[in-house]
């Protein structure tokens, strides 16, 4: 089993682990730098999800608030 195969099953084993009956998404691990790559795909996606919860999150506490307040 080459290096990359073998490191795409470890994480599918990982993310079954954490994650049962859900397939495990598809990653470029066959070298180092192809798990930097992933790695910077990865932390960029969760910033804009971060944003995307925080913007949610203003939303809800700013319609509690004023529906809290009455019209």
């Amino acid at each position: 089993m080459a290096a990359g195969e073998a490191a795409r099953a470890d994480f599918a084993r990982h993310w079954q682990a954490e994650f049962p009956g859900e397939a495990a998404p598809r990653m470029e691990l066959g070298s180092v730098r192809a798990m930097e790559r992933e790695l910077e795909r990865c932390r960029r996606h969760l910033r804009r999800l971060q944003r995307a919860l925080a913007e949610e999150r203003f939303k809800v506490g700013y319609l509690e608030a004023a529906l809290a307040r009455g019209p």
